[in-house]
């Protein structure tokens, strides 16, 4: 997708396996009246940017994609001033940061997914974003890729009708730079970087820091969605994990370590002494640890090089079978 004005390139991930890509496409129009939300006009159910948009959703949703309804898509085509203000300043940003990386184009934009309450969301599309949201590598605003949309649901909240709103941003990542797990970094380590990532081959989180958060990401559309609960989604991955065999915690706390390296597994090593001194529940362990992991698929096959099939005595409870009782009770 190319942003024609500023002949600025703007890259964007393929979606599900090439299926779908996001094309602006902002005079979209349908026969029927357009509704608002948020002061953004609902876009066309029949339209290409529609049905690209939900079919990224989807796509981000994996397994989970058949119990997922899509309700509305919501375009930010600038109605307000301080809306339009902001768009300018994102293209503005993007010439700048081109210029600082060779004037070649490298502005390196993508899209990313942000999640909150719909009052949350209210207050960005009217204002702005206002705080920092992570701090797991470096203290900013975090987004995730849209391959990885699950990483993002927790933090969403569902409304008085059981609907629950997801920002899709385009970001200027620019140059970034690799953020290390348990970093309290807040600002670029240098000129040279406009953004931070947990992996550079394959991030999983997009940081920003604050003096760019307003800058540097545009909300660019919301969804509009109904979908199992974020203890349901828990749930199930714990469950699936469980299905692998027992799994001592100390094990699996060894094995992490080997798995993620000295960064991480610090703050795994830390976090199991908590656990081995009751300051965390089960479920508080396994949150932790899938945002440490940030992949599910590593976090299972951490899990398969841990287990351990016993026979006789009866284990003790592993931290995702603890977690799973201690989310049924509630």
């Amino acid at each position: 997708m190319e942003e024609q004005d500023d002949q600025v390139s703007m890259t964007v991930e393929d979606f599900g396996r090439g299926e779908a890509i996001l094309e602006d496409s902002s005079g979209s129009e349908t026969d029927d009246e357009p509704e608002h939300f948020f002061g953004l006009l609902k876009i066309g159910e029949e339209t290409r940017e529609c049905d690209g948009v939900k079919k990224a959703f989807l796509a981000g949703m994996k397994g989970h994609a058949k119990d997922t309804q899509v309700v509305a898509i919501y375009k930010n085509s600038a109605p307000t001033s301080p809306m339009k203000a902001r768009f300018a300043a994102f293209k503005a940003f993007g010439k700048l940061v081109s210029q600082k990386n060779g004037g070649q184009g490298n502005v390196n934009v993508k899209y990313g997914w942000y999640s909150g309450s719909k009052e949350e969301i209210s207050q960005i599309i009217s204002h702005g974003f206002g705080r920092c949201n992570g701090q797991s590598h470096g203290v900013g605003v975090y987004l995730s890729p849209t391959s990885f949309l699950l990483d993002r649901l927790e933090s969403s909240r569902a409304d008085e009708n059981d609907l629950r709103h997801i920002l899709l941003c385009k970001v200027i990542m620019g140059k970034t730079e690799v953020i290390p797990a348990g970093s309290k970094q807040r600002y670029p380590s240098s000129g040279e970087f406009d953004s931070g990532v947990d992996n550079l081959e394959a991030p999983r989180r997009l940081v920003f820091w604050t003096a760019f958060m307003n800058s540097h990401i545009l909300p660019d559309y919301i969804l509009s969605f109904k979908a199992p609960s974020t203890t349901t989604l828990l749930i199930n991955r714990m469950n699936e994990i469980r299905n692998l065999g027992f799994v001592r915690v100390s094990a699996l706390h060894l094995t992490m370590v080997k798995f993620l390296g000295p960064a991480k597994g610090a703050l795994i090593s830390r976090l199991y002494d908590d656990f081995v001194k009751r300051k965390v529940t089960g479920v508080q362990l396994f949150q932790i640890v899938r945002r440490i992991t940030g992949d599910d698929q590593l976090l299972i096959e951490i899990f398969k090089s841990s287990t351990s099939k016993r026979v006789g005595r009866a284990p003790r409870k592993t931290c995702a079978v603890q977690a799973a009782a201690e989310l049924r009770r509630r």
